[in-house]
């Protein structure tokens, strides 16, 4: 039984920390089952594994809120580390690996940003060297920890600076940014808005609500979408068809839980209804997603990738041409922390892939805050890493994008939209510079529907936020 010990200095800074959001990660950056217990100032992590790793911490860092920060690997040992040292020493650790990974590629950056850099190393430098003298060294690794996060912030922006102007030499971007409409058009006076900042759209199709009464299908709401979508010249994409969530199956379906025949069999109609009746006006098909999620129906991992395989298979014998993506929520699988699980979101993607099913692309699903079902919050360069390690599968991603940052910031209701927006502008462009990253959508239209509280883009009474602003003006400078 492996035992990790972090000792913490600032133990205001563990009184409202919630175990469960604490972890460890592996050589392939996958969390490993534990048990984490607070102990006075001591982070206490039992686990199976005995081999070294890092742990992850949601850390308050000064005018940026709550992130998801981690340490440099790890060796397991009997004197307790350090923790704020530990932190700092991983991000300044990855801060300047990712400088170093980019400038082979050609990034040239500044002195300024050299120096920022550095300011974040002498500081680390400090802390690591006085622990003996536990307030020092913990003021000079949050400050190495600030600076390192605001580094990572401006050296992703040099690099989609660089990257973006050099993709955009013959034209705008070919990349896609959509919106998911959430079953619902947007009252007359914003649809305006919606089309002139988009260029796609998602319908749900969800199987929950064509088919609320088993084997009554409605398809008004859908109907009433693509013919708005298509008189504005919107792309369309269509799905998921399937989502492997437990509230977005039919209450009616739960009489076959665990009946994987049955199941099976009920989703793959509706999936063959769905595509005989739109094939030809949908631009992409949205066959599956959050199939990662365990225990939904009862169904294991093997059961939703029969079910997610066959639905691909139902849709290339009725649909030859349109390109099919599957998607995965919280693709950093934070919740195999808590749960013993076996395959992570990248394991499902691999088989799918390996299968050679004729899958188009993958989507990630990143709902940004602080719930149990949403992804952690982390700084920019980790963001970048995550595509980066997606991309290796060489198929085109498909992002959808959520952020609530009243989940990990303390900020008042009118504060929080403009954060939303600065969010967009220092988190999306590094992701669009990238090659793999071929559409974007926001996952929520509004406040008064959606799973994500505050995190639409128009609020209850139907203004929009300034991360409408933020989607449009990146489209504008850098999309068809």
């Amino acid at each position: 039984m492996g035992l990790m010990r972090l000792f913490v200095h600032d133990g205001s800074r563990l009184a409202g920390l919630d175990p469960a959001r604490v972890h460890m990660i592996g050589f392939e950056e996958l969390p490993w089952f534990c048990s984490v217990f607070i102990s006075e100032k001591q982070l206490v992590i039992q686990r199976v594994e005995t081999e070294s790793g890092a742990v992850c911490v949601p850390w308050q860092v000064a005018d940026r809120g709550e992130l998801l920060l981690a340490t440099s690997t790890l060796m397991e040992r009997d004197t307790p580390y350090f923790l704020e040292v530990e932190l700092a020493r991983g991000m300044v650790h990855r801060l300047r690996n990712q400088l170093e990974a980019w400038r082979q590629l050609g990034l040239v950056v500044a002195a300024e940003l050299e120096e920022e850099i550095l300011a974040a190393t002498k500081h680390f430098a400090r802390a690591a060297s006085r622990q003996h003298d536990p307030a020092t060294a913990a003021e000079e690794a949050n400050k190495a920890i600030e600076l390192a996060v605001v580094a990572g912030e401006h050296l992703a922006a040099v690099y989609a600076e660089q990257a973006l102007a050099l993709r955009t030499r013959s034209g705008p971007l070919h990349t896609l940014l959509g919106v998911d409409l959430s079953g619902e058009l947007p009252d007359t006076e914003l649809r305006a808005q919606v089309a002139s900042t988009f260029n796609l759209v998602t319908l749900p199709m969800s199987w929950r609500d064509v088919e609320a009464s088993e084997g009554k299908r409605n398809w008004d709401a859908t109907d009433s979408e693509l013919r708005w979508a298509q008189k504005n010249g919107l792309k369309v994409v269509g799905g998921p068809l399937l989502q492997f969530d437990e509230r977005r199956v039919p209450d009616w379906t739960y009489l076959w839980e665990g009946d994987y025949d049955t199941l099976s069999s009920f989703m793959l109609d509706h999936v063959r209804h769905t595509v005989k009746r739109y094939r030809g006006k949908v631009q992409l098909w949205h066959v599956a997603s959050r199939m990662n999620r365990p225990r939904v129906l009862s169904l294991g991992d093997e059961d939703r990738l029969q079910i997610v395989a066959s639905a691909i298979h139902a849709i290339r014998d009725l649909d030859q041409r349109t390109p099919i993506v599957v998607s995965f929520d919280q693709p950093w699988a934070e919740y195999m922390g808590t749960q013993q699980i076996d395959l992570a979101p990248m394991h499902f993607a691999d088989a799918l892939v390996r299968a050679d099913l004729g899958l188009s692309g993958i989507g990630l699903e990143l709902n940004i805050g602080s719930q149990p079902l949403a992804t952690a919050p982390r700084p920019a360069l980790a963001f970048s890493r995550l595509v980066d390690q997606w991309g290796l599968f060489e198929l085109p991603l498909f992002l959808m994008l959520t952020v609530d940052t009243r989940a990990h910031r303390d900020a008042q209701p009118q504060e929080t939209v403009s954060t939303r927006a600065e969010w967009v502008e220092r988190y999306l462009p590094p992701l669009l510079a990238k090659n793999c990253v071929q559409v974007v959508v926001w996952n929520q239209l509004s406040d008064k529907s959606g799973e994500f509280p505050g995190a639409g883009l128009f609020d209850d009474n139907d203004q929009p936020k300034p991360v409408l602003n933020a989607l449009a003006a990146l489209r504008n400078r850098y999309l068809g």
